[in-house]
């Protein structure tokens, strides 16, 4: 059996990743609906208040879950932060896919 590392083990079985999928995909309403595609993402400098509210919204989700790891002694600010921006990296990413512009 293939033993994961602890914070991945939280994050994949205790971990509640509702709140981040529900907030990132409001982010992607609020995008879609103020026009922006996919292209036009490299760079956002200017969008309705709500984009920014929204967006604001998915990085404190991101805060909740590494101050949780942090909490239970699973952090360090190497190779479980390195990791865990991967993982997350990835996480949405996905969730991209699932919700598109």
């Amino acid at each position: 059996m293939d033993m994961k590392e602890p914070w991945l083990e939280y994050i994949t079985k205790v971990a509640d990743l509702g709140p981040l999928e529900d907030a990132f995909a409001k982010f992607r309403t609020a995008l879609k609906d103020a026009g922006f595609g996919e292209e036009d993402l490299l760079a956002v400098s200017e969008a309705p208040r709500e984009v920014f509210a929204r967006r604001f919204q998915v990085v404190q989700r991101i805060d909740d879950l590494r101050n949780e790891l942090k909490k239970y002694a699973l952090w360090n600010e190497f190779d479980v932060k390195r990791n865990f921006d991967s993982y997350i990296s990835r996480k949405l990413s996905k969730l991209e896919k699932k919700y598109p512009l």
